[in-house]
Parts: C-alpha cells; structure tokens; sequence
C-alpha cells in the first residue's frame, strides 16, 4: 500500500474524533477546511467534521498540501483566506511543524520529546494579522497547541 493510500490506525482514529469533540466543546469551528487529499487525512477529517456537525462541503481536498513543505502549506491557506476569516489546515509533516515555526515566534513552542510540534491529530490555533500582506515570518501569535494526550 503507498503512503497516499494507508488509512489512519487506530490511535488516529480516536484521536481525531477526542479532538473533534474538543473543538466543538471550545467553540473553534472553522469557515473551511482545507486538507491533503490522502487516505489518513480524509479520515482525520471526516472524523472531526462528525463531531463539528460541520458540512462537508465546506471542505477542500487539495493535492497541492500532500508532503508540501511550509512555503506551499502557506501559499494555498493564503488563497483560502480570502474567502474565509478562518481556516483548518490539515496536512503532514514536517511540512506542518516548519510552517509553525516560520509564523510563530520559537519562545511560543512547546515540543515533544523527540522535538516534534504536531503530532497525530494535534491543533494549533493561530491568529494572524487580518491583512494577508502582513503575514510573515513570525507574524503570527500561537494562541494554543493541542495534542490528544492533552485533551481529558
């Protein structure tokens, strides 16, 4: 089976619906997501939309996010946000750590043992300036970092 193709396992799976209720329980719902087309991200997805009650058709499977370094991540959550005053990204690493580290200050970082920032199923929250010219390299603010294990 290819990396495309290999489903979420069972951790992932509850996991994804732990943080799902999360989310819906801390009021952060939002406008679009935008995810990987891959098997595993589809059900990460899928699996929080469950718990959102949000609409699938709010989402956006774009090939462009699959293994994309953080310049690409960045480039397609720019065209989306101009649609949409906010939006879930939901891709791979390291791509993901690397865009966190290039939005957000390093003092905001919390790491994993083995220096990881996201972890199956984690959640940054991001705030960003308004102005989507304005954002840059550490212009944005991490206003939380979730990881399964976090959440009771």
């Amino acid at each position: 089976m290819s990396d495309l193709q290999r489903p979420l396992n069972k951790r992932g799976q509850r996991d994804s619906l732990r943080l799902g209720r999360w989310l819906q329980d801390n009021y952060l719902i939002p406008d679009c997501i935008i995810s990987s087309h891959s098997q595993r991200t589809r059900e990460t997805v899928m699996n929080v939309c469950n718990a959102l009650e949000f609409d699938t058709q709010d989402v956006h499977w774009l090939e462009a996010l699959y293994h994309a370094g953080s310049q690409g991540l960045l480039r397609e959550s720019l065209t989306v946000l101009e649609s949409f005053k906010s939006i879930m990204l939901v891709a791979h690493n390291p791509g993901l750590d690397d865009l966190l580290e290039y939005l957000c200050p390093t003092s905001e970082m919390s790491y994993t043992t083995d220096a990881k920032l996201m972890t199956t199923a984690s959640f940054a929250h991001i705030e960003l300036p308004e102005d989507s010219n304005a954002i840059s390299y550490q212009s944005g603010h991490l206003v939380q970092l979730i990881r399964p294990r976090d959440i009771d």
